[in-house]
């Protein structure tokens, strides 16, 4: 009878140690969820869902929220474990067969394959034969077809918009061959007579070329008009305005063009500069002023519906509804792997501002730039990019043509300290206007022979 009630005894405690052992270790979302007693802040929230695609359990939180919080060291601690590493291939998974990041929607899949103990050639097979990533393909292969171009990393984002269209893929292919790019051009506001003739931090140089209007300052409602006038029948469908953020006078200046397109074609769209690696919440603040003094324009430039803002030089770490972004950057090479300014990749807003003969296409967009010297601002690496009386122009705008982008995008108007203007300027005069005019036809679709 002893030996009967020691024997039960020692069931019973083998099955309650193996019942606390397991709810000890339980590692699965749906548990951690239900049993979670920590408060955890949406930061540390999203940080743990973006990563390890998983919440934080009570330990989690209470180790993490006992330090200050640093996004990016977090992200780097928890990439650097076993669970980040394996996520992170996972991850990797659904960026290369489906042209995107994968989302906290693809969250549960990536948990089971981790659970399952999943290799990532066997999740790379069970994804390749989803409807998705069949779609993508098809939609990859419609490009090469219609345009002579893959978009597989290049133009990710053009790629996916397709892809996330109610069109068929004989639908997207006529729509790509049909496909004409708008044509814009960078604009500066920052020019007054101070110190000669600048932007009242640098002075352009003595001996560069000048406007053949002479030099003006910005704020100047005829030169505004007269310039206007000039853009739109060259062709452009639209200017990128560029102004630095904290500069009143650039605000003010900004208002003053957008109230002279009125009864012009002519599109625009703001283009924040001197942003840099100010902080994500700042930098959302000055895109809903852009967003709530500009947008409403009618000639405000909206794509997809939706206005754009750009900006120059500042990674988009930040969302702001209702707008589409861009970042606008200029790096030595673009490249879908790294660059120096986005060292992992190139992200899906990401524009190029200039670059050499041959440019690339990014995110739908081609540069396209006369020539380039920066020689009078003594930076550490100067360039120079002869315009040899016109011919880099022609070769970097026969390179956009046959790339056949979404968008084409000159740098730019009337930037005189890198020497990249093309509006009438001596000692070109109209050179540059009269071969905008004739390639932009040929950008539209209209008949031109030779430019």
């Amino acid at each position: 009878m002893r030996s009967r009630a020691f024997l039960a005894s020692l069931i019973c405690l083998a099955l309650a140690v193996g019942w606390l052992v397991a709810t000890l270790n339980e590692t699965t979302t749906d548990r951690r969820a239900a049993v979670r007693r920590v408060p955890v802040s949406r930061a540390l929230a999203d940080t743990f869902m973006d990563v390890l695609c998983r919440p934080p359990s009570d330990g989690d939180a209470v180790y993490w929220q006992s330090r200050p919080f640093d996004r990016s060291a977090v992200e780097q601690a928890f990439a650097s474990t076993v669970e980040g590493q394996r996520v992170g291939a996972f991850q990797s998974v659904f960026l290369e067969l489906l042209r995107r990041d994968a989302t906290v929607a693809d969250c549960p899949t990536i948990r089971r394959w981790m659970d399952a103990h999943t290799t990532i050639d066997e999740a790379r097979h069970v994804l390749a034969e989803q409807p998705e990533a069949r779609r993508v393909a098809r939609v990859r292969q419609a490009f090469v077809d219609a345009l002579g171009r893959d978009p597989r990393a290049w133009d990710d984002l053009s790629l996916r918009r397709w892809v996330d269209s109610p069109y068929t893929v004989p639908e997207i292919r006529t729509r790509l061959a049909q496909q004409r790019p708008l044509v814009g051009v960078h604009y500066f506001m920052w020019y007054r007579p101070i110190d000669g003739w600048g932007n009242g931090f640098t002075s352009v140089a003595a001996d560069a070329p000048r406007p053949v209007i002479g030099p003006y300052d910005s704020s100047d409602t005829d030169v505004i008009t007269t310039q206007i006038t000039q853009m739109e029948e060259a062709g452009f469908d639209f200017v990128l305005v560029h102004i630095v953020f904290n500069q009143e006078r650039a605000w003010t200046n900004a208002h003053i063009f957008m109230d002279r397109l009125s009864g012009h074609r002519l599109k625009a769209a703001i283009v924040l500069d001197g942003l840099y690696k100010e902080s994500p919440d700042l930098k959302a603040r000055w895109v809903r002023k852009v967003r709530d003094e500009y947008a409403a324009n009618s000639h405000y430039l909206r794509l997809y519906g939706q206005p754009l803002v750009a900006l120059f030089s500042s990674r988009l770490n930040f969302a702001v509804p209702g707008v589409i972004l861009r970042n606008v950057y200029w790096t030595p090479t673009y490249d879908p792997g790294s660059n120096t300014f986005n060292p992992k990749r190139l992200e899906p807003r990401d524009w190029a501002f200039w670059a050499p003969v041959p440019q690339p296409l990014v995110n739908g967009m081609v540069p396209v730039v006369p020539g380039y010297n920066d020689a009078a601002l003594k930076r550490d690496l100067t360039m120079v990019y002869a315009r040899d009386n016109g011919r880099y122009y022609e070769q970097q705008w026969q390179r956009a043509l046959m790339l056949r982008p979404e968008f084409i995008i000159v740098y730019g108007w009337n930037e005189y300290f890198e020497q990249t203007a093309i509006e009438p300027a001596t000692p070109w005069g109209d050179q540059y206007l009269q071969l905008s005019t004739c390639y932009i036809a040929k950008a539209h679709g209209k008949q031109r022979t030779g430019c």
